[in-house]
């Protein structure tokens, strides 16, 4: 036997050692089909290549390479070449280049919202763009070509508030840096029945722009008369310009200036005198005594309408830096010495990074206590700050939020319930409830019951409870009411939903042996009678 197996050894040996080597090492190949093609991958390339001969109608649109991520909704476009058709200018000699042009959206994860990203990096506007009226002060600039170093614009759509934040940014090489941002509360496009318009109005909580010197500065100041730029002249200069455009925007009729656009021309001027002194920027921006504010189509055709809703300042520097968390209270904070007092504002600030550096292990620290007393704002952004971090403990401070109507927070519960197993969302959700689950003899009307099922379901004027909604639910349909009934039915499809029908059918069969315990044990038919 020991000979026979060596003979049979050798000779598959020498048969392996006798096939080409590509045979030995390929796998076996399996043949092309046309579902090979249908990926969203290749769709939406298919898409964007599409695309560009529409593009190409209007310009010259070249590109080396292309790249398309579907899981992150990305697209770039690599060694971009754009040569517009544009009357004043001969051929192809307006060239338009970029070392990459990306745009991406929402990740496929996140459905909360639309969002809308786009990144220009390394463009380059030759001087044959510019129009020829605008090209003689171009050229006294001292510059051949426009670079832009990059340029930036986001989009942000929450589904849940109907508000959206917009942030651009664009930096000219050696010339100047401008960035703006909008916060918009509310965008509302309500139709007026009568005449089928759409009345578009924007509920706005702030509006910032910033032009920062990168040497535009150094080269207009050169070209300036003598004298123009000193403090005495700019307080002559400044305010009659300002009046005299001011008055012609408001018309006619109404060419008085209002006590806001006062107020800006007197700003202006000191910002002038401050940025002729040191030029790093300057920051326009709204400063409204309260927030939002309704914008609608009247207002855009009223400046002093305008000005009054916005009050908007001037300065050279943002008002975030005097309006927010001084250096001495984070200094205090630091150290723990902070008044308990304003834990909730310093906190906020360090966990959303807006009036203070962000600092979430400070933050979340200020903010512990708070939330172990109660407090629903403290709930809230803590839970939003530790979702990835600590998803469980995220999820009972979000629980809290949720129950006590803080917005944002319902939404956050659904996308931590993503991420948790049955039993950890059961086990917190019980621990929330004190433990004691519920009491059959909590409620004395069938009405009372449907509103108890429906309040632990969705969360939000109780604490969410999977438990403790389908108790009630089971206990409602007991009697009858079908709104019960389509309670119950719908926690069983969540459960099938999240692929936890097994696990959740324990969980089941005990709270239902509950109910019928109770029902029976405590006569709930009589009891609903009285």
């Amino acid at each position: 036997m020991p000979a026979l197996r060596t003979i049979f050894q050798t000779t598959a040996l020498t048969c392996a050692l006798t096939l080409p080597l590509h045979a030995q090492e390929q796998p076996v190949e399996t043949p092309v089909t046309i579902w090979d093609a249908i990926s969203f991958d290749n769709i939406l390339t298919l898409v964007v290549q599409s695309f560009i001969p529409t593009l190409r109608v209007l310009a010259d649109v070249r590109y080396d390479q292309i790249d398309v991520d579907s899981v992150r909704n990305r697209v770039a476009l690599v060694g971009v070449d754009v040569r517009p058709f544009l009357p004043y200018v001969e051929a192809d000699a307006c060239a338009i280049t970029a070392d990459s042009l990306v745009l991406s959206g929402q990740p496929i994860d996140r459905q909360q919202g639309y969002a809308l990203n786009m990144a220009l990096e390394g463009a380059v506007l030759d001087f044959d763009c510019i129009p020829i009226e605008a090209r003689p002060v171009v050229g006294m600039l001292g510059v051949d070509n426009i670079r832009l170093d990059r340029m930036t614009v986001n989009v942000k759509y929450d589904f849940a508030s109907g508000g959206a934040m917009i942030n651009f940014g664009a930096d000219l090489d050696n010339l100047a840096a401008l960035s703006g941002s909008v916060d918009l509360d509310y965008i509302s496009y309500r139709m007026d029945l009568d005449n089928e318009e759409v009345m578009p109005a924007a509920y706005l909580n702030h509006v910032q722009l910033t032009l920062e010197d990168r040497g535009l500065y150094s080269t207009a100041s050169r070209m300036a008369p003598p004298g123009m730029l000193d403090p005495a002249a700019l307080e002559q200069i400044i305010p009659g310009a300002l009046a005299d455009m001011f008055g012609e925007m408001n018309g006619f009729d109404a060419r008085e200036l209002s006590t806001e656009q006062d107020a800006f021309i007197n700003q202006t001027v000191i910002a002038a005198k401050a940025f002729v002194a040191n030029p790093t920027q300057i920051v326009v921006e709204s400063n409204p005594p309260s927030t939002p504010v309704r914008l609608g189509e009247a207002d855009l055709e009223d400046p002093k309408a305008l000005f009054s809703k916005l009050t908007p300042s001037i300065g050279t520097f943002p008002m975030a830096i005097t309006t927010g968390i001084p250096a001495a209270e984070l200094k205090q904070a630091i150290d723990g010495l902070l008044p308990t007092a304003r834990n909730l504002d310093v906190g906020r600030a360090l966990l959303t990074g807006v009036g203070a550096p962000r600092n979430t292990t400070l933050g979340l620290r200020l903010l512990d206590p708070l939330a172990k007393d109660g407090d629903a704002d403290a709930t809230a952004l803590m839970a939003e700050a530790m979702q990835t971090i600590n998803p469980e403990n995220a999820y009972r401070l979000a629980l809290h939020a949720s129950s006590k109507g803080k917005a944002r927070s319902l939404s956050l519960l659904n996308d931590l319930e993503d991420v948790l197993s049955l039993g950890q969302m059961l086990e917190v959700q019980d621990s929330m409830l004190g433990g004691g689950g519920p009491v059959a003899s909590d409620f004395a009307s069938i009405g009372d019951i449907r509103r108890a099922a429906r309040g632990h379901l969705l969360g939000t004027t109780r604490i969410r409870s999977y438990r403790a909604a389908y108790y009630w639910a089971s206990v409602g349909a007991a009697t009858g009411d079908v709104a019960s009934v389509a309670i119950r039915d719908e926690i069983d499809t969540i459960m099938r939903l999240r692929g936890a029908s097994e696990a959740w059918s324990e969980v089941q069969t005990s709270l239902e042996n509950g109910v019928l315990r109770d029902w029976v044990g405590r006569d709930l038919p009589a009891e609903l009678q009285k």
